[in-house]
């Protein structure tokens, strides 16, 4: 997600006074050079905007449990899949509230209540922060196919529903507003980020994660890694060995097409 996309799910969930909110981890071997531990695009700018004092996937078991229990009866997935959480579709149709935005189908958008039909990263526009504290502009690539939209859009329709959201008609107006908010953006816009980017944030800046936050988020990654070994047996070829030149190891398709 966006700087902008994230600036406008804090204000649904301030608005809606949601409690519970994580960012599924990703994590990958690191190098001196290109690759950081964090594989996730933006989280510097999702912590930032969220203000999350833990990172990313402290929280995801937790919401898990909270789910199998019965505490939480409403739970909205932005741009992940819902298997990430280590639920069984069965679990996550037992909630009275299950709402996506999604570019892609998977086994949790047949059980959903709403399924929106969103962007992709190559047919969005906006800014993210990468893991040194730059601000870099996201170019549009392509335009979203059929019925999808801009997932600031959507975001902002459901801030309008519930009481928030006006004057905002624009991916610029959206950063315009974020840039009054955050003083990280402050004086700046979509235009004059350019193309090299701007150095925004020193990493120190950002609320201290907890030590402790550890074992939560590795067994997060542990739970998404058996589910990803599960899936990629299933996927195995049964009977034309040249059959998995042309397969994914998450198969999903569009609902938007």
């Amino acid at each position: 997600m966006t700087n902008e996309e994230l600036w406008l799910t804090a204000q649904l969930v301030n608005s809606l006074g949601v409690k519970r909110v994580d960012i599924v981890p990703r994590r990958g071997r690191r190098d001196e050079i290109l690759l950081s531990k964090d594989r996730n695009p933006n989280t510097n700018g999702a912590r930032l905007i969220l203000g999350s004092r833990s990172a990313p996937g402290a929280k995801l078991m937790a919401i898990a449990n909270a789910v199998r229990a019965g505490e939480i009866k409403a739970l909205v997935i932005l741009k992940e899949n819902a298997m990430h959480l280590g639920l069984s579709v069965e679990e996550l149709a037992g909630l009275p509230a299950l709402i996506l935005m999604n570019s892609l189908q998977n086994p949790a958008t047949e059980k959903a209540g709403v399924v929106l039909p969103a962007c992709g990263f190559a047919e969005k526009r906006g800014s993210m922060i990468n893991g040194k504290g730059r601000l870099q502009r996201l170019n549009r690539a392509t335009r979203p196919p059929g019925n999808a939209r801009d997932d600031w859009e959507i975001l902002r329709d459901l801030l309008q529903a519930v009481g928030g959201g006006d004057s905002l008609h624009s991916i610029e107006d959206v950063f315009r507003r974020m840039s009054e908010t955050v003083p990280q953006f402050a004086g700046l816009s979509l235009s004059k980020i350019g193309d090299l980017g701007v150095h925004i944030l020193e990493i120190e800046e950002l609320p201290p994660a907890y030590p402790s936050d550890e074992e939560a988020i590795e067994q997060a990654i542990e739970v998404q890694t058996a589910r990803r070994a599960v899936r990629s047996q299933l996927d195995q070829p049964q009977a034309h060995p040249g059959a998995s030149m042309n397969r994914q190891v998450e198969p999903e398709t569009a609902p938007r097409r």
